[in-house]
């Protein structure tokens, strides 16, 4: 455990950090010396099934993973991950036993009633015994030290010190920063909050349920003095529910350190946090916490999974509960488009709107907390059409944090807060447009989200509206109000995928494996992948085998009879090519390639990367190896690219989508997230069919001359060569900026 680089919170200082660490390796040496040992091998034995019931099969993904923290065998990790979740409850219960004596009240208990939470209980009174005196009577000076002095941001930094990032990502399990859910609450208090009821359906580590708690108290308190029956009242409008046993305990934990000014008084003697162990697929608004009476206020950041990475149980689970409703039309892609990866629908808006179908009322309110490219991508099209069932919903305002990290290295996408209405209040979609939304930039300190003061000191907000891309499409994207629209249209061209084999281990070549085996030249080509590519240029090529010219081309008698060493060579690997699970690949030989064509071999090709956001556009053609001669290149995996045998028609479109114009443009419409400049996105920018105009041999012109520039900086790395100004390639591009505005000048006097 290393608690010392996985939290920011105050409280945690050196020392405390310490300590904890002494505890925490204590109880999982003693809980691993009696993990097999009844009753505790029974416990985790359930622990186990539930895990499998409501997640699936996340230990067999997690011991796939390449990280030292976990071990690479199932049963293993599983046995891990269960020591790093009971040292956390552990430390959980012992700080809720120490609030009651700190504060000097009951803490009413009937979310622990569940047999799994009782289970734990058994682990920890079994193990507690094993642990040294010393630690036995530190453990509550420390858990007393935290009642009286600790936020509830520290029950994360806990979460976070206890259980590995593999093991919360597998569970879907990104805590939210205390800065994002104060945002999130101040964004739906209105009238009399305090008397709203107010739901997080995956609770978490408890950051929205504490930041609504103290909002609430904040107002109760507003003239002075905090009614007598505050404790109750805040209690019983603040609910949250989560299928994780132990988030239930941590956002029991956040609730007790956000009221502990109340709870601390003389006239409160008792405390019943409604935070219960339950699934959002399988409860409904009749089941604890709600009891029959649906919430005012939905808070939430929904887990960040795609529908592929579930397993087959946790999709029945779907199928069987919310899908099984028509009515809300979860997922929008089906079929070949769903299997060829065309929506990759995102988890966290379909849970979303379960939540919202089933435990929201008319007339409620909701912040939520999802990725950026929602507003963009094929995964938001459930959040831009605007309904939920048959009620309206209405965007009224959308918090948009760009690049910004509020969950640090835990995520890599992009963020937004998304704060709507649903059903009496929501109005049709036309009546919110165009959405109020503030843009989070950095304004030079280091971004802190550690509470919403200071991301108002560390970041710069600025006001911005948000509009259909079309308007007359029902989820079009939604892009500035002020985007380049002259930059945004039709396409004429038809965007390709690069080649994908599955099996980069045979397919990828190096000169030795070239050598060793004696392969012909015939069918290796210099190939492409993201790190080759910048803006006008290239920075080397990978060799690549593609032993086909089309997808599922029938040519295994003429590469055994023309090429033999690369068909021995290809059949050496016969196995591991027919175990590439992809059914892309069951046409044609057992070496088939997905993503060839035609357009593969066209003598010019505008490539770019599609994951990331690199908005970097190139024209290849061909390179003359030193062991293949001139070969064309070939795009990879990771590239996207249009093809054409006309020189100057390549440059014309590379001159285009490298202009400021559309650059900007893609800035507004793209996700930001891993997949950013994706076919969809890049689509729906306006690429007019060449005509030879001269605004668009201007263009082609200027591009060519930014191309000749590249070849001239290529002796460092990609890294520093993005990172430095080279004034003659800024000269250049200040050429295909003017030439693009002129083009798109003439456009407009059409």
């Amino acid at each position: 455990m290393n608690l010392a680089s996985r939290t920011d919170d105050s409280f945690l200082d050196d020392d405390r950090l310490a300590r904890y660490e002494r505890i925490l390796s204590r109880y999982c040496a003693a809980l691993r010396d009696s993990i097999d040992a009844e009753p505790i091998a029974a416990v985790r034995g359930e622990w186990r099934t539930f895990v499998r019931d409501h997640h699936g099969s996340v230990f067999a993904g997690l011991a796939d993973e390449s990280d030292a923290s976990l071990p690479d065998d199932a049963d293993a990790v599983a046995r891990d991950v269960f020591i790093q979740s009971l040292s956390f409850d552990y430390l959980l219960r012992t700080h809720l036993d120490a609030a009651e004596c700190a504060l000097g009240i009951e803490l009413e208990r009937s979310a622990d009633a569940s047999d799994l939470i009782a289970g734990f209980e058994t682990v920890h009174t079994a193990v507690e015994p094993e642990l040294d005196a010393a630690t036995r009577e530190e453990i509550p000076e420390l858990a007393t030290d935290f009642i009286q002095t600790a936020t509830p941001a520290a029950v994360t930094a806990l979460h976070h010190g206890t259980v590995s990032r593999l093991a919360r990502r597998a569970f879907g399990r990104y805590d939210t920063p205390a800065g994002l859910a104060e945002l999130a609450v101040e964004s739906v208090r209105n009238g009399d909050f305090t008397e709203r009821i107010v739901l997080d359906p995956g609770c978490g580590a408890g950051a929205f349920l504490a930041a609504a708690a103290r909002a609430k108290l904040d107002s109760l308190g507003r003239d002075g003095e905090t009614p007598a029956n505050s404790t109750a009242r805040i209690a019983n409008s603040v609910r949250g529910f989560d299928v994780n046993p132990v988030a239930v305990r941590a956002a029991r934990l956040a609730l007790v350190l956000s009221l502990r000014p109340l709870l601390s008084r003389d006239d409160v003697s008792s405390f019943a946090p409604r935070v219960v162990l339950a699934d959002a697929v399988e409860t409904t608004a009749d089941d604890p916490p709600l009891g029959g009476t649906r919430a005012d206020v939905l808070l939430g950041n929904p887990p960040w999974l795609t529908w592929d990475s579930l397993t087959p149980r946790v999709k029945d689970r779907w199928r069987d509960g919310p899908m099984a409703n028509p009515d809300l039309d979860l997922f929008a892609h089906r079929g070949r488009d769903a299997r060829l990866g065309y929506a990759n629908d995102d988890l966290s808006v379909p849970f979303a709107w379960t939540c919202v179908h089933k435990f929201l009322r008319d007339g409620g309110r909701a912040a939520f907390v999802l990725k950026r490219d929602l507003m963009t991508g094929p995964a938001g099209k459930l959040l831009r059409r605007r309904r939920v069932g048959s009620r309206p919903l209405s965007m009224r305002h959308i918090h948009d944090f760009g690049s910004l990290s509020p969950f640090g290295r835990e995520v890599a996408a992009g963020t937004a807060l998304y704060r709507l209405d649903v059903g009496a209040n929501g109005g049709s979609p036309a009546d919110d447009c165009p959405i109020p939304t503030t843009r989070w930039s950095r304004n030079g300190e280091t971004p802190s989200f550690d509470s919403l003061a200071t991301i108002r000191q560390t970041l710069t907000a600025e006001d911005a509206a948000l509009v259909p891309a079309d308007p007359d499409t029902e989820a079009s994207p939604w892009v500035r109000a002020d985007a380049e629209r002259r930059a945004l249209g039709s396409s004429g061209y038809r965007i390709r995928h690069g080649v994908k084999d599955d099996a980069k281990a045979v397919y990828a070549l190096d000169e030795e494996t070239i050598e060793e085996h004696d392969l012909e030249p015939d069918h290796i080509y210099p190939y492409l992948k993201s790190k080759h590519v910048v803006k006008y240029g290239l920075f080397g090529y990978d060799r690549h085998l593609v032993p086909q010219r089309l997808a599922g081309e029938e040519n295994e008698s003429a590469v055994r009879r023309e090429t033999p060493n690369t068909y021995a060579y290809l059949d050496v690997n016969r196995d591991r090519l027919e175990a590439r699970g992809s059914s892309w690949f069951d046409d044609g030989p057992f070496y088939s390639l997905f993503g060839l064509g035609p357009y593969t071999w066209a003598d010019y090709k505008v490539v770019w990367c599609r994951l990331g956001y690199k908005p970097h556009f190139t024209v290849v053609s061909t390179v003359e190896d030193p062991l293949l001669g001139e070969k064309p290149v070939v795009p990879g995996d990771h590239c996207m690219f249009v093809g054409t045998d006309d020189k100057q028609e390549a440059h014309y479109l590379c001159g285009l989508l490298n202009s400021a114009p559309y650059q900007r443009c893609l800035r507004d419409i793209s996700s930001g997230g891993k997949s950013s400049l994706s076919k969809s996105t890049v689509s729906r920018l306006a690429m007019p069919e060449w005509d030879a105009r001269d605004e668009q041999v201007a263009l082609a012109e200027a591009s060519m001359a930014a191309h000749r520039i590249v070849p001239e900086h290529v002796d460092c790395s990609k890294r520093a060569y993005n990172a430095k100004t080279v004034p003659e390639i800024d000269a250049a591009q200040a050429r295909v900026d003017r030439a693009a505005e002129r083009f798109l000048a003439s456009r407009d006097d059409q």
